[in-house]
C-alpha cells in the first residue's frame, strides 16, 4: 500500500465515524504527533448521535405536553 492509498483508506474510515468519535480520533492523533488540544470539547458532544430522530420527536412531544397549563387544576 502506498502513501496515497493509506491516506484514502484513513479518510474513508474517518467518514464512517460519528462526530464524537472523530473528535476522539483527532485528540489521539494530536497526542501521537505532540500537538496540544486547541479547544475544549463540549461535554454534551458525547451524546451526539446517541438518540434516534424518533426518540427526539418523542422527547419534544413530552416537553410540549408539560408546557400546557390547565387552569381548572389550580
Amino acid at each position: 500500500m502506498n502513501k496515497i492509498e493509506i491516506q484514502s483508506a484513513i479518510i474513508r474510515a474517518v467518514q464512517r465515524l460519528n462526530e464524537v468519535q472523530q473528535i476522539k480520533l483527532l485528540d489521539f492523533i494530536n497526542a501521537m504527533t505532540g500537538i496540544k488540544k486547541s479547544q475544549p470539547v463540549n461535554p454534551l458532544l458525547r451524546f451526539a448521535g446517541y438518540f434516534t430522530p424518533e426518540d427526539l420527536t418523542q422527547m419534544q412531544a413530552a416537553i410540549k405536553d408539560c408546557e400546557k397549563i390547565d387552569g381548572d387544576e389550580w
